[in-house]
């Protein structure tokens, strides 16, 4: 109640001010690099296409869908997509958005429609505006600087992307005091940590494209949903685009500075470390090799719905039909030492794997093996089952190096010996 109570009063104090007509986008965002906390996002399009005093706009409406459902691709929680919103809309919209953005992590605001600027100053045009001189647009139109000031609880970042770079509406005239009305927006120096995005860069227009969908919004909506795309590179590559689309008529720029952490809409898959191993494909990399089931079985253990559990398993009853019958246990298996591991070992009664029975201190397999381990591979391959425990260790660590396939209860893990 009292997030509410403090979004409102601000609201209110505004209006006050003599801003009567308030466009908001409140853009709240924590750090995507930060995958463990889980993040609310929240958004706000408007899309303002049918005038009643200016000229009517073909894209903004279908670019607010194609938007909407980028960002619904990229795990935006909860967006608001208003239409053809009159002043009193708009405030409406403000207000809601405004208390839940106060509670999210991530927030956005998309707003297509007419846009210019006066004095340098950058106004968005409700649809139920009329302008008939400048003066008006003091009462009946936003202030993108109310928009700024309005967002200026965020906790991190606030974006605001405006697709309303336009020619002024015919007819509007200009009080004898004031210059000519500019084509475009004029620049804006947001605060830290703010961006704010134009379609077309300061002092130039937006083109509506030949197709449905505008240029800027088309691009935007490919790049949003794209994993990995750190936000300075995504708006590079959206002003890219939109130069391509439109024969470098048209350049979308960026407003704002950002602190060196990085923003993702969509956080890059998780990646293996340089020289890590992949230690479900070396498990199955043993059974696809192996003469016995043993891996196998042991890769089934661990990765039950694994990517190659289909083919472990066909591998698996294969070598089990060749076999016959389960192979004669030996009457006594004997324990033995590898000096030069630390390790007490010995076979298991099948023969198939190879049982640490102790570890001792001074070795390098301390702090790597635990009593109890049984290991089914050695260095990628199957064990031999003619051969002593102590005889395989002992040659494949030679070199200094020895790779490991550990059971470890019902899991297993891939374990490295170096000298």
């Amino acid at each position: 109640m009292m997030i509410r109570r403090a979004a409102t009063t601000k609201v209110r104090n505004l209006i006050a001010m003599g801003w009567r007509s308030v466009l908001v986008g409140s853009l709240i965002a924590s750090a995507f690099c930060q995958p463990a906390l889980a993040q609310q996002r929240v958004a706000l399009i408007i899309a303002n296409a049918n005038y009643a005093s200016a000229p009517q706009l073909a894209n903004p409406q279908a670019d607010g869908t194609l938007i909407h459902d980028a960002l619904r691709q990229a795990g935006f929680d909860k967006i608001s997509f208003l239409k053809d919103q009159d002043r009193i809309g708009m405030e409406r919209a403000l207000r809601d958005f405004a208390e839940l953005s106060d509670s999210a992590d991530v927030a956005l605001v998309y707003f297509a429609g007419h846009g210019i600027e006066y004095n340098g100053e950058n106004y968005l045009i409700p649809v139920d505006a009329r302008l008939a001189n400048d003066r008006d647009l003091e009462l009946e139109a936003v202030k993108l600087s109310t928009v700024v000031d309005l967002s200026s609880g965020a906790q991190r970042m606030r974006i605001i992307v405006l697709d309303a770079c336009r020619v002024p509406p015919a007819g509007m005239r200009r009080s004898a005091s004031s210059r000519s009305i500019p084509r475009g927006l004029a620049p804006i120096e947001p605060a830290r940590d703010s961006l704010v995005i134009y379609s077309a860069k300061a002092g130039t227009t937006a083109t509506d494209g030949s197709g449905r969908y505008s240029p800027f919004a088309q691009s935007l909506a490919k790049r949003l949903p794209e994993p990995g795309r750190e936000i300075n590179m995504l708006l590079r590559q959206v002003r890219d685009d939109v130069l391509d689309l439109t024969a470098g008529v048209q350049e979308p720029f960026t407003y704002g500075s950002l602190s060196s952490q990085e923003f993702y809409f969509v956080a890059p898959p998780p990646r293996i470390a340089q020289g890590s191993v992949d230690i479900e494909a070396e498990a199955w990399a043993l059974c696809r090799d192996a003469r016995s089931d043993g891996p196998c079985s042991t890769y089934l253990a661990s990765y039950p719905q694994g990517r190659f559990a289909g083919l472990a398993a066909a591998k698996r009853s294969d070598l089990q039909a060749k076999v016959g019958a389960a192979p004669s246990p030996l009457a006594t298996v004997q324990s033995e030492a590898v000096a030069e591991l630390g390790l007490t070992v010995a076979l298991t009664d099948d023969r198939r794997g190879i049982r640490v029975l102790g570890v001792q201190q001074s070795g390098p397999a301390f702090g790597q093996l635990l009593v109890g381990d049984v290991i089914t591979a050695i260095n990628s391959s199957a064990l031999e089952a003619s051969a002593s425990a102590s005889s395989q260790l002992a040659s494949a660590f030679a070199a200094g190096r020895i790779k490991l396939l550990v059971s470890r209860g019902p899991s297993s893990t891939l374990v490295v010996l170096r000298r």
